[in-house]
C-alpha cells in the first residue's frame, strides 16, 4: 500500500477537512443562537412568575447551572435532529404522515394544547395551575376568554346549534360564533371535530396539536411541488408553521385548506388509478366548503389568488404531459370525471348554502352592525412591517411599543430578497412559474403601497383586505420565491463550475437584509436587551449565508438545514404559545362549582349578570349560566332596545361586543369605549325588566337591598360573590 498521497488526494482531504470545519461552524453558530434565545426566554418566564425580578437576561446568564442545562439540552436536541435526518431521511420522508399523525394523536391523548387558558390562574384569585412550558399570553384574550370559553359553554349545551347560554338568549352558534355543534356547518370545520368526539379538553388539544402537525405536513408537501427540494421544502414548512405570525394569531387554517386543495388537485391529475381520482375529487369539494367556511375574507381573498395560481401550474403541467403523449404516466381525464366533479361540487355548494340559510338571520345581523359591519378597502397605506420581519423573533420575551403583537407579527422571509432574487433568476432563464408568482407578489405590493381605485378593489375582491392583513400572504409568497431562487441558484451552479452570480446575489442580499434589520433594531427604543438581540441577528445573517452557500455549492448539509430551521423557526415559535396540559385552570375552579350549583340546565328563562367584568361574564357562560353580558358576537337588539328609550344608543351596542355591565346604577346608559367593547349601566328597573335573578360581583351588593328588593348572598368563589335577587 502506498504511504504517500497524491496531490489530488491531499487536496480532497484538505477539502473534506475544511468542510468539517464549515459544518462545525454552522452548528456552533446555530447552537449559540439557541442558547442565548432560550436563556432570554427562561429568564422572561421566571420574571413573569415572580421568581426573578424584571431584568434583562443577565440574571439567568450569570447562573451557570441554568446555562449548562439549557446548553446541554440544546446540543443534544440539535445533534440528534441532524443525525436523524442525515441517516434516516428516506425513512422519515416515506413515513412522514404516519409519524406526524402519531405525534398529533399522542398530543390529543395527553391533552396537549397551546391555549393561553392558564391566564385564568392569574385572573382568578386563589386559582392555581400553570403550563408545563412557557407562559400564557394575556394578548390572546380572544382565545382564552372568548373562543375557548364558547367551546366549553357548548359542552353544557350538548353541542346544540342553538344556545340559550351565550348572550343569555336564543343564540345561533353555528356561523358567527364558530362554536362546535351538531350541524351541517361542522362538516366543514374539521378543527372542531375533536370537541364533538372527545369532549372539551381532548377537543382543545385536537384543535391545536392535530392542526399544527397536519399543517407542517401539508406545507412540506405543497412546497415540494413548487421547490423540488426536500431540505428547502422542510425549511419552508418550519419557517411558515412556526412563524411568529401563525403562532401569535393561533391560526393557519387558510394555508392548511388552501395547500391541501393544491395537493389534492395534483393527486387528481397525476394519478393512474380511477378510485384515487374519485376520492381526491370528493375531498376537493369538501375542502372548498372548508375554505369558504373560514369566514375571514381578509386572508381568504389573497390566498385564493396564491393557491389558484398553484393549481393552474399543476393543470398546465398535466396538459403538457398529455400533449407529449406520455399517457402511461397519468390517467387521462374523462367525461365521468367531469360529471363526478360537478356532482361533488354541487353537493358541497348545497351544504354550504344550507349552512348559510340556517344562520341567515345571524349573518344579516352581523352585516348590519356598526362593527365589524361592511368593509371597503382600497389599500395604499403602506406596510413597513415587511421590512422588520426578523424583529418578530424577539416578541416572545420583549413587548414591542404597540398594543397588539399579533398585528405586527410576520414570517421570517428576508423581504425583499425573494422578490429581487426571483427577478435575477428570470433574467438568467425565463421561468413562467417564477414570473407568475412574481407578478402576483407585485400585485399585492402595489395594493399595499400604492392602492387601487374603488372599482378595481371591488372587482378583484381586495376591498375585503386591510393592508396590514397582507403581511401573511406577502410573507408566504416572499418565502416561497426566496427558496425557489435558492434552488435555481443550485441548478445554475451545477451547470457552471464557477460560482454563479445568483449565489453571490443571495449572499449579498441576505447580508443587506440583515443589516437593515439591525438598523431597525437599533432604532427600536422599546426593545430591552439590545446587545443580545444584535448578536442574534448577526448570527442569523452568518448562519443563513453559510447554509445557503453550502446547499448551492452542492455540499451535503441536509442536517444543517434542519438545525437552521429548528434554531430560527421552531425555537422562537415554540416560545410564543405555552404548552398546556389539560384545562384545569379553567375547569377546576371554585367558581365552576358555585355556578354549577345554581345554573338550571333545564330552564334558562332566569338570567345572570356579571358585574364589572366581561371576561368573568364569559367564564360563567362557559360554566352553563345564561349571562346576558357574555360576549355578543352579534347584537341582541331586542334586549337592548327594550331598556334604551327611542333606541338612542343603538350605535353603542349594535356591534360585535364584549360587554361590561354595572348594576344598580342611578340611570341607564350605554358607552362604547372601543370597537368591540361597550359598557352598560343597569338600574334596578332594568334588572327587573331583563328578568335577572343572579348577579356575580366582587362588590358587596347587599347595601342595595330594600323593601321592594331582597338581595341574598348565595356563596363566594375566587374573589367573587354570587347574589340572588328577589323582586
Amino acid at each position: 500500500m502506498n504511504k504517500y498521497l497524491t496531490s489530488e488526494d491531499r487536496s480532497n482531504n484538505l477539502h473534506n477537512d475544511n468542510f468539517h470545519l464549515y459544518r462545525a461552524a454552522c452548528f456552533a453558530l446555530s447552537f449559540l443562537f439557541a442558547l442565548i434565545y432560550l436563556s432570554l426566554f427562561v429568564n422572561y418566564v421566571c420574571s413573569f412568575y415572580g421568581k426573578i425580578g424584571v431584568t434583562t437576561a443577565s440574571s439567568l446568564l450569570n447562573n451557570g447551572m441554568s446555562v449548562l442545562i439549557i446548553g446541554g439540552l440544546t446540543v443534544a436536541f440539535l445533534f440528534s435532529a441532524i443525525k436523524l435526518i442525515e441517516y434516516k431521511s428516506d425513512f422519515i420522508y416515506k413515513y412522514r404522515w404516519i409519524i406526524g399523525i402519531s405525534v398529533a394523536m399522542l398530543a390529543v391523548v395527553f391533552k396537549v394544547s397551546g391555549s393561553s387558558l392558564g391566564m385564568w390562574s392569574i385572573m382568578l384569585p386563589e386559582n392555581a395551575g400553570t403550563p408545563i412550558w412557557g407562559i400564557p399570553r394575556s394578548l390572546r384574550s380572544d382565545e382564552f376568554s372568548v373562543g375557548t370559553l364558547f367551546q366549553l359553554s357548548q359542552s353544557h349545551n350538548d353541542y346544540a346549534p342553538i344556545s340559550e347560554i351565550l348572550r343569555g338568549d336564543i343564540t345561533d352558534v353555528r356561523m358567527v360564533y364558530g362554536a362546535a355543534c351538531w350541524s351541517v356547518i361542522s362538516l366543514f370545520r374539521p378543527v372542531l371535530w375533536g370537541y364533538l368526539v372527545f369532549g372539551f379538553e381532548s377537543g382543545l388539544a385536537f384543535a391545536w396539536s392535530m392542526k399544527l402537525c397536519i399543517m407542517v405536513l401539508v406545507s412540506f408537501d405543497c412546497a415540494f411541488l413548487m421547490i423540488k427540494s426536500k431540505p428547502l421544502s422542510l425549511l419552508f414548512s418550519i419557517l411558515l408553521c412556526f412563524s411568529p405570525l401563525i403562532q401569535w394569531w393561533g391560526t393557519g387554517e387558510v394555508v392548511l385548506y388552501g395547500q391541501a386543495l393544491v395537493l389534492l388537485l395534483d393527486k387528481t391529475l397525476f394519478t393512474r388509478k380511477r378510485s384515487t381520482r374519485v376520492i381526491a375529487i370528493v375531498a376537493i369539494a369538501w375542502l372548498c366548503g372548508c375554505y369558504i367556511m373560514l369566514m375571514y375574507p381578509a386572508w381568504m381573498v389573497p390566498f385564493f389568488y396564491i393557491f389558484a395560481l398553484m393549481g393552474v401550474f399543476r393543470a398546465i403541467d398535466y396538459c403538457r404531459i398529455l400533449k407529449s403523449g406520455e399517457y402511461r404516466s397519468v390517467l387521462a381525464w374523462s367525461i365521468s370525471d367531469t360529471l363526478t366533479s360537478i356532482f361533488c361540487l354541487l353537493v358541497s355548494a348545497g351544504l354550504v348554502f344550507l349552512a348559510f340559510f340556517q344562520s341567515s338571520e345571524a349573518m344579516a345581523s352581523v352585516v348590519n352592525t356598526v362593527y365589524p359591519g361592511a368593509r371597503f378597502e382600497t389599500g395604499g397605506s403602506g406596510l413597513p412591517e415587511l421590512f422588520s420581519n426578523a424583529l418578530s423573533l424577539f416578541y416572545a420575551f420583549d413587548t414591542p411599543l404597540v398594543s397588539n403583537e399579533c398585528e405586527i407579527a410576520t414570517i421570517l422571509c428576508f423581504f425583499p430578497l425573494g422578490t429581487l432574487a426571483s427577478l435575477s433568476c428570470i433574467i438568467k432563464k425565463r421561468d413562467w412559474h417564477l414570473i407568475a408568482l412574481l407578478v402576483l407578489q407585485l400585485f399585492f405590493l402595489l395594493f399595499a403601497f400604492v392602492g387601487f381605485p374603488s372599482f378595481l378593489s371591488r372587482i378583484t375582491l381586495m376591498y375585503n383586505v386591510p393592508v396590514l392583513r397582507l403581511l401573511f400572504p406577502i410573507g408566504y409568497l416572499e418565502l416561497l420565491l426566496f427558496l425557489i431562487s435558492v434552488k435555481k441558484a443550485k441548478e445554475f451552479q451545477e451547470a457552471n463550475s464557477q460560482i454563479s452570480s445568483l449565489l453571490v446575489l443571495l449572499v449579498i442580499g441576505i447580508c443587506l437584509s440583515s443589516v437593515f434589520q439591525i438598523y431597525i433594531l437599533l432604532s427600536a427604543k422599546y426593545l430591552v436587551a439590545r446587545k443580545l438581540y444584535l448578536l442574534m441577528l448577526i448570527l442569523l445573517c452568518a448562519v443563513s449565508c453559510l447554509l445557503f452557500s453550502a446547499f448551492i455549492l452542492g455540499k451535503n448539509c441536509i442536517g444543517l438545514f434542519v438545525a437552521f430551521a429548528i434554531c430560527f423557526g421552531v425555537i422562537p415559535g415554540c416560545c410564543i404559545n405555552p404548552i398546556q396540559i389539560g384545562a384545569a385552570p379553567l375547569t377546576e375552579t371554585e367558581l365552576a362549582s358555585l355556578v354549577d350549583q345554581f345554573a338550571d340546565k333545564d330552564d334558562y328563562s332566569v338570567k345572570w349578570v356579571v358585574d364589572g367584568s366581561w371576561t368573568v361574564a364569559n367564564l360563567c357562560a362557559a360554566y352553563g349560566a345564561p349571562v346576558i353580558n357574555s360576549t355578543n358576537a352579534y347584537p341582541d337588539l331586542a334586549r337592548w332596545n327594550s331598556i334604551d328609550d327611542n333606541n338612542e344608543n343603538e350605535y353603542a351596542y349594535n356591534r360585535y361586543a364584549h360587554i361590561i355591565a354595572n348594576v344598580f346604577t342611578p340611570s341607564t346608559s350605554f358607552n362604547s369605549t372601543q370597537d368591540d367593547l361597550f359598557t352598560v349601566n343597569l338600574t334596578e328597573d332594568n334588572l327587573r325588566q331583563l328578568n335577572v335573578k343572579y348577579v356575580l360581583s366582587s362588590r358587596d351588593l347587599t347595601e342595595f337591598s330594600s323593601d321592594q328588593l331582597r338581595i341574598t348572598q348565595l356563596g363566594s368563589a375566587n374573589g367573587f360573590v354570587l347574589y340572588e335577587i328577589t323582586y
